[in-house]
């Protein structure tokens, strides 16, 4: 057998990937620009809780001011123009474009189309789109324009991807996988390290859903193994990915398995697809199914393109680059979050190149989870038409009501109520000290203040309050500790929660109070 022809059959071919991700990759965009649709108006439209409006003025401000432009630092289409009409037709166009590749038009002229769309929206979405999958969903979307064809049809019949662009893909679930199980064992947090996180994990996580309970519930050994396990996939299976098919299988398989794991027992959006996604990059065209090769045109003794062809160029140039600028982005990261790292760097050359690379939120670092909550304090808000009876407000989706059993809400990411958890872990509000918009929680005196000014779009993020929307003049925020009931107590009372009393977290709260 000609050696040559072996080595080619044993790296393996990725035609099927190219035809498979870019598809995948515009479903994940359609979720999440549907998802942000259904609650810009509340989040950051004109009336909402952080106006991107707002930030514009004063970007365009500074730029009168300064004769300078920031677009550069702030990169988004919005630059031009800004409208929540002009918003909402940013995001049916990018609904649509998302459809359109998935049915094979222009995928890659129509993915970075996409890629800048969700920047734009990353950009002046302010805290509520800081979430890590939103840097690794931009992340994904700039490497999949080395992947997607750029012709103007692509059904059946494609071809093999440029190598360096798969190269990206691995190098970025690696990066993924790998630090998230780095930062757990290297943080210095005490439940990672006597592996009992999971006994507090299905609790204490942002938003549990149907499972939850019952994982929460399980024997204590159960907790502790799937620690290890968590552990064996996130720290050895990143390594498998470079030690041919047979390790990128294992890989692949350990990592959809986590992720369904994930999926079944939390509600994590799209995150749990993404990265099911990129896992399905590291099977090669031998894994699937003959038929469906077939019926794809896929042929299995077609010549790899050779280094020599110009569609080769683009992927292979961009592998320095983009490692570098990963790199950078991982040594910041671990700077801050792991005690006595040392910069792998030079800091000259951060000092030249972390704010270029933090722009695009394209070049990132990951690492979830890294301190795990041992107990779940949950806000809750109070309001009332008088000033002397106050009644819970309930949301649409965060624990409140102990006998509302937790909903399964991805991949839809309901962001208030992400922030409110957040909210939670922090040790109080200040009227004064939080008006700041530096402040990690202006946007939650931002938030009472359009309650109490009976913003709609607002008001439609929560469920129907206990009053009259317009009656309403106060408002005020009790903390509470929440646990899942055992089974005997949830079979005896119906109550998927219990909760104690654990103070105030705001005062009362008025238009009247705050002279407005």
């Amino acid at each position: 057998m000609n050696p040559l022809l072996w080595l080619d059959q044993h790296r393996g071919r990725h035609t099927f990937v190219r035809w498979l991700f870019p598809r995948m990759l515009a479903g994940i965009y359609l979720i999440a620009f549907a998802s942000w649709g259904v609650q810009y108006d509340g989040l950051v439209g004109e009336n909402g809780i952080l106006p991107a409006k707002t930030l514009l003025e004063n970007v365009h401000a500074f730029e009168a001011r300064e004769h300078h432009t920031l677009f550069w630092q702030l990169p988004t289409v919005f630059h031009w123009h800004y409208s929540d009409a002009f918003a909402h037709g940013v995001l049916l166009t990018c609904c649509v474009l998302a459809l359109l590749v998935m049915a094979g038009v222009a995928q890659g002229p129509l993915l970075a189309l996409l890629w800048f769309g969700y920047l734009s929206f990353a950009t002046t979405g302010e805290i509520f789109m800081g979430y890590q999958w939103d840097a690794l969903l931009l992340e994904a979307g700039l490497l999949a324009l080395f992947v997607a064809p750029w012709h103007l049809w692509s059904w059946r019949g494609p071809t093999e991807p440029p190598r360096g662009s798969i190269f990206l893909l691995h190098w970025l679930l690696f990066r993924l996988m790998f630090l998230s199980g780095y930062v757990k064992i290297g943080g210095g947090d005490l439940p990672w390290h006597d592996m009992t996180a999971l006994l507090y994990h299905y609790e204490t996580q942002p938003l549990p859903n149907g499972l939850s309970w019952f994982a929460h519930n399980a024997p204590r050994w159960f907790h502790v193994a799937s620690c290890w396990i968590m552990y064996g996939i996130e720290l050895g299976l990143p390594f498998a990915i470079f030690l041919g098919r047979w390790g990128r299988l294992a890989a692949a398989l350990g990592f959809l398995v986590l992720m369904a794991m994930i999926s079944a027992t939390g509600n994590y959006n799209f995150f749990d697809l993404l990265t099911a996604a990129l896992a399905i990059t590291l099977l090669d065209d031998r894994w699937f199914p003959a038929r469906l090769r077939t019926w794809l045109r896929i042929e299995a003794g077609t010549p790899r393109p050779s280094f020599k062809r110009w569609t080769q160029w683009p992927a292979l140039a961009a592998v320095l680059p983009v490692v570098l600028f990963t790199l950078l982005a991982a040594d910041s990261f671990l700077s801050g979050r792991i005690r006595n790292y040392k910069s792998m760097l030079p800091t000259a050359l951060h000092e030249t190149l972390d704010a270029p690379v933090a722009r695009t939120r394209s070049f990132n670092a990951y690492g979830l989870f890294q301190d795990m909550t041992e107990e779940r304090p949950e806000i809750i808000l109070e309001v009332s038409d008088d000033g002397a009876l106050f009644l819970p407000l309930e949301f649409k989706y965060k624990p409140g009501d102990p006998k509302r059993r937790p909903s399964f809400i991805a991949p839809h990411q309901p962001r208030l109520d992400w922030q409110m958890w957040f909210a939670a872990l922090y040790p109080n509000y200040d009227p004064q000290r939080d008006a700041n918009p530096a402040s990690p929680m202006h946007w939650f005196g931002q938030f009472c203040t359009a309650l109490l000014q009976h913003k709609q779009p607002v008001w439609d993020l929560l469920e129907p309050p206990p009053f009259p929307r317009e009656k309403i003049t106060h408002i005020r925020a009790r903390l509470f500790r929440y646990h899942f009931t055992t089974p005997e107590v949830r079979k005896a009372t119906g109550d998927w929660w219990e909760r104690e009393a654990a103070g105030s977290f705001s005062g009362t709260m008025s238009l009247k109070a705050a002279g407005r």
